[in-house]
C-alpha cells in the first residue's frame, strides 16, 4: 500500500510542543511513516486566524518570520530523521505546504520565501477574512480583496497551486475566474453528503475535476457526518458520491492528522491499512482505491 496523503498539521504542533515530528501521542506517527512502501506526507505551515494561537515567540514577528521557522523545523527533521523533503522521487518524503496565506501579510514579495522553501501548494485563507479574502467561516463572505487577486495572480504565475480548503464560496469563484493551472482541495468532503461550509459543493468538484485537479477526503468527523458520529462508512460515503460524479482520477486523501477530531475508527497514521481495506471490502475496485491513496496525488503533484 502506496500513501500520499494531502494534508496534516503535525508539524504546526511540533511547533506549538517545541517537540520533534517523532511522537508516539502524535496522530501522525513517523513508526508508521519509516514502513512499507512509498509514502508522501505532506505538512501544513498553519498560520492561525488568531495570533493568540501562535506560539507567543512569534507574536512580534512578521508573520513571514513563523513561516520561515516552520519551514526550517521541517528541514531539520528530515536531516535527524533521513528523510527526504520535497522529492517525491525518493521512496518517502515529507513535504511542505502552506495553509493560510495571511503570512503574505499584504506583501506581494513574500512569494519569494514560499519559492525559496520549494512551496507548491498553498490555501489562500483559514476560515476567517485576512488580507487575501473571505474563508469559509465568513458570513456573507464578498470574496478576494484586491491584493488577493494580485496573489492569485502570481501563484499562477509561479506554478503554485491553488488550494481552496477553507475558501469561502465566493473566494472560490473569484479563484476560478483567473482560471488557475493548477486547483485543489487538499482537505475538503462533499457538501452533499455532509452538509458543512468546509466540504465543496457538486459544482465545486466538477470543476476541479475538469482542471485536472485533486480533492484530498479529510477524516475530520464532523466534516463526514453532521452530528460527528462519523466512520469508516462516512468516509466511503463521501468517496461514493465524487466517484459517482465521475471522480475517479481527481479523488486522493488529506487526512488532517494532528488538526481535527478523528473518527475513532480511523484515529491516526496507523489505521490507514484499516481504511484502504475497508474500500476493498466493501467493492471498490483495488485499481480506484490505489488511485485515491496515491496514485491521483502523485500525478497531480508530479506535474507542479
Amino acid at each position: 500500500m502506496d500513501i500520499f496523503d494531502l494534508h496534516s498539521d503535525t508539524l504546526y504542533k511540533a511547533m506549538m510542543n517545541g517537540t520533534h515530528i517523532d511522537r508516539d501521542d502524535y496522530e501522525f506517527k513517523y513508526s508508521d511513516f519509516k514502513n512499507g512502501n512509498r509514502w508522501y506526507q505532506c505538512f501544513a505551515c498553519w498560520t492561525p486566524d488568531s495570533v493568540n494561537e501562535i506560539p507567543k515567540k512569534f507574536w512580534d514577528t512578521p508573520l513571514i518570520d513563523y513561516f520561515i521557522a516552520s519551514s526550517e523545523k521541517l528541514i531539520e527533521e528530515c536531516k535527524l530523521l533521513g528523510v527526504e523533503l520535497n522529492n517525491i522521487k525518493a521512496d518517502k518524503s515529507f513535504i511542505l505546504t502552506v495553509e493560510n496565506s495571511s503570512i503574505l501579510e499584504n506583501n506581494i514579495e513574500n512569494i519569494d520565501y514560499l519559492t525559496k522553501y520549494n512551496v507548491k501548494i498553498a490555501t489562500l485563507t483559514w476560515n476567517g477574512h485576512n488580507c487575501i479574502g473571505d474563508g469559509a467561516g465568513v458570513k456573507n463572505p464578498k470574496g478576494a480583496t484586491e491584493f488577493g487577486k494580485r496573489v492569485i495572480d502570481e501563484y499562477i504565475k509561479r506554478g503554485i497551486a491553488i488550494d481552496v480548503s477553507h475558501a469561502s464560496d465566493a473566494l472560490f469563484y473569484d479563484i476560478a475566474s483567473k482560471n488557475p493551472k493548477k486547483i485543489l482541495a487538499t482537505h475538503s468532503n462533499s457538501r452533499s453528503v455532509c452538509n458543512h461550509i468546509r466540504n465543496l459543493s457538486d459544482e465545486e468538484f466538477i470543476y476541479i475535476r475538469d482542471k485536472g485537479g485533486i480533492v484530498g477526503i479529510n477524516l475530520h468527523r464532523f466534516f463526514l457526518e453532521e452530528k460527528g458520529y462519523a466512520g469508516i462508512k462516512d468516509i466511503l460515503n463521501h468517496a461514493y458520491h465524487f466517484l459517482s460524479l465521475g471522480g475517479e482520477n481527481s479523488l486522493a486523501l488529506g487526512t488532517d492528522f494532528d488538526g481535527a477530531d478523528m473518527t475513532g475508527e480511523i484515529a491516526t497514521s496507523n489505521d490507514l491499512g484499516k481504511l484502504y481495506y475497508s474500500f476493498i471490502e466493501n467493492n471498490f475496485e483495488k485499481s480506484v482505491v490505489d488511485k485515491i491513496f496515491f496514485k491521483n496525488a502523485y500525478e497531480f503533484y508530479d506535474k507542479l
